[in-house]
């Protein structure tokens, strides 16, 4: 007996011995920067942002939390204060903890007005994750959302802005492979948005918190993040070797973004964004406030790219969205093969893509198989949209192959992950 004891003692602590070297695994590939993206050099030692500033955000969030009659503009005017006045870069101010994550600031000027803004990124009729394509792959709004019940657009409050306007809803959202474990997730979000003028400037306060964890970590790859090309694999997983195993999750995050309009007729907005996240393995939060300031870059380069572009406006993206909306799936089925078999010339070679079962996904044009109806619809939107934008495509939607005219069925799907239903129109 004295024998079989210490014999699982033995393999007992090899297995925590293992367990452990698994979490510092985890935690050293988060923190490793496969695509040389991360040009971030932030102050080890953050200062710390004023407290009358985090009462302003303590406050923001009561208010999604609770009712619009809650809200007090002078709780959050520091906070808008320390937004509108500050030129200085705020990347060494961390916010206090918020959802069990470290957080960050980020502060992006961007050569448009707020009337724009609004027409692109709160418009019903343009899917949000176009406006920010670095960052996430689908979004949309649950059909209970007040955002898709106002018989106006937020742009149209603008002119006659005079005291606070509130709308309120719940989003999904799956975001791109990140920077840090090129895996990606899919959630859901509830999210608050004020409308005001403020020293005589209009100003979009958007506060947003997760609602629940994540759906399971899949792999992904970057292939171009300035081409915005990613892969989904539809694995479960991590894409790193022996650890590749781990589900990994998005257990909570939050963020007050915050949109000022210094000069309509310049034009010349700022987008200062205060994000937190908690995300890991076995409840373990592995983020670094430079995997956050990371992905919030990319989310404000792809941004701007898009809002700034001489080659668009909300009513052409609007009208070009409406075409991808009304495809039919035989005409999406043509499309995605089309699109399958080009990913697969092109990136057949690249070292992620080039071995092992990424190679077995894409080989023969299998890439299609694994794309779901709301994935393959995000892919042809964003094709679409680069288009527009003068860059490089898998796929002209303009000049694919006639859909067949005759009644079929088309190929088998396999279902990456669930994806709720896209609110109509």
């Amino acid at each position: 007996m004295k024998k079989k004891s210490v014999r699982f003692q033995t393999v007992a602590h090899g297995f925590w011995v293992m367990l452990v070297c698994s979490l510092l695994a985890v935690s050293s590939a988060f923190a490793e920067d496969p695509e040389g993206l991360m040009d971030v050099d932030l102050s080890p030692k953050p200062a710390a942002l004023d407290s009358a500033v985090e009462a302003g955000l303590d406050h923001v969030f009561q208010v999604l939390e609770g009712d619009n009659a809650q809200f007090n503009l002078q709780a959050i005017q520091p906070m808008l204060d320390f937004v509108v006045n500050t030129t200085d870069d705020p990347k060494n101010i961390a916010p206090a903890k918020r959802f069990k994550g470290k957080g960050i600031c980020l502060r992006q000027e961007v050569a448009t007005d707020l009337d724009t803004i609004l027409r692109y990124f709160y418009n019903p009729d343009i899917p949000n994750y176009l406006l920010c394509p670095a960052v996430l792959r689908l979004s949309g709004w649950h059909k209970d959302s007040q955002f898709l019940t106002r018989d106006k657009g937020l742009w149209e409050e603008l002119p006659t802005l005079t005291e606070p306007v509130f709308v309120r809803g719940r989003e999904f959202e799956a975001n791109t492979p990140d920077s840090f474990a090129e895996a990606y997730y899919a959630y859901d979000s509830n999210r608050l948005l004020i409308l005001l003028n403020y020293q005589g400037k209009n100003v979009l306060v958007s506060v947003t918190e997760q609602d629940g964890k994540s759906d399971v970590g899949r792999k992904g790859a970057i292939l171009n993040d300035t081409q915005w090309d990613y892969f989904y694999s539809g694995l479960e997983g991590l894409n790193k070797g022996m650890i590749g195993w781990m589900d990994t999750f998005m257990y909570s995050s939050g963020s007050v973004q915050i949109f000022v309009e210094h000069d309509a007729t310049a034009p010349q907005s700022s987008v200062f964004l205060f994000k937190w996240l908690n995300a890991g393995w076995a409840g373990m939060n592995v983020v670094k406030r430079s995997h956050i300031y990371d992905g919030s870059l990319r989310y404000a380069r792809s941004f701007k790219k898009v809002v700034e572009s001489t080659d668009l406006t909300p009513e052409s993206v609007v009208q070009n969205m409406a075409d991808v909306v009304s495809m039919s799936d035989i005409e999406m089925d043509v499309l995605i093969r089309q699109y399958a078999r080009n990913f697969e010339t092109r990136f057949k070679n690249d070292p992620k893509l080039n071995s092992g079962e990424y190679a077995e996904i894409i080989a023969d044009g299998g890439y299609a198989n694994v794309l779901d109806k709301e994935g393959r619809r995000s892919v042809l939107a964003l094709e679409k949209l680069k288009s527009m934008l003068g860059m490089e495509t898998l796929v002209t939607l303009g000049d694919a192959p006639a859909a067949p005219k005759v009644v079929a069925t088309p190929a088998p799907v396999v279902v990456e992950t669930p994806v709720k239903e896209m609110p109509e129109g």
